[in-house]
């Protein structure tokens, strides 16, 4: 974003069809969220846009770039139910794998961010599930926003309250997100990030430290990627929604992670 605290994206691409201006008098009162089912860029979004009726506020690239596709002001057609859609703001997600799905780090940390922004903007409170982000499942019989309201979505709502305080003075800002590099390569041979300047462009500040990945992988010299380490924080966020229940059931079913969990559980509450 340019600007987070003015709502002021990277690119504005406005749509010419497929929205309704104004929102019938009704006020902002949440943000709903949703998945590409592909890995698309702003651009990719408009396009699709123009031929079929659907829209939404806001995409989300894999490299972390925002795109404005719909003024908030006007109402896109993202959730599938017109009283939702006049009530609130859509954002897209890009998915950097469809095997499972899955959003990119930069993704995730900046959809988030962007939540943040909005729920502070229009004085909606800090982010919470259910009562100001809402998935579009919540609204359409739909299984999106895919990881966004599964496997990632501990860690998105972490961060967009995380960012909330911060951006609130009552937290110190997340750490930024490492790019998933080896996944971006991957995506990368599967032709999801086209070739020679396209690439350059869509990859960015990543782009050398991808290709460097794909052109290990293509060899057949790719070291063994190394396992990824615990979320903590994530699962300290799935702990506080009681999903690892008490006691002795939360020390057997989270084995020699409890005692790092617990007391990332234990700072979170303030104890």
């Amino acid at each position: 974003m340019k600007n987070w605290l003015a709502l002021e994206a990277d690119i504005d691409l406005i749509m010419n069809t497929h929205y309704t201006p104004g929102r019938n008098g009704r006020r902002i009162d949440k943000v709903i969220i949703h998945h590409n089912a592909g890995n698309l860029t702003i651009r990719g979004c408009y396009d699709v846009w123009q031929t079929r009726p659907a829209s939404a506020h806001y995409q989300v690239q894999t490299d972390g770039t925002i795109g404005q596709l719909v003024w908030d002001r006007d109402t896109a057609w993202h959730a599938g139910n017109f009283a939702a859609n006049t009530t609130s703001i859509g954002i897209e997600h890009a998915d950097v794998s469809s095997s499972p799905w899955a959003v990119s780090e930069a993704c995730l940390d900046n959809g988030a961010h962007l939540v943040a922004a909005i729920c502070k903007f229009y004085g909606l409170g800090r982010p919470q599930w259910g009562k100001n982000v809402f998935g579009h499942k919540n609204f359409s019989a739909t299984a999106c926003p895919a990881s966004l309201a599964g496997s990632q979505h501990a860690a998105y709502m972490s961060r967009a309250q995380s960012w909330y305080d911060q951006m609130s003075g009552s937290a110190p800002a997340p750490a930024p997100a490492a790019p998933n590099i080896d996944a971006l390569a991957d995506a990368v041979i599967r032709g999801e990030y086209g070739n020679g300047e396209e690439r350059k462009l869509r990859l960015g500040a990543n782009y050398a430290a991808v290709q460097a990945r794909v052109n290990e992988k293509l060899s057949g010299n790719a070291p063994a990627a190394k396992p990824a380490g615990p979320n903590i924080d994530a699962l300290a966020d799935a702990v506080i929604r009681g999903d690892y229940g008490n006691g002795e059931e939360r020390k057997r079913r989270l084995g020699n992670l409890y005692a790092a969990v617990q007391a990332r559980v234990n700072a979170k509450l303030g104890y």
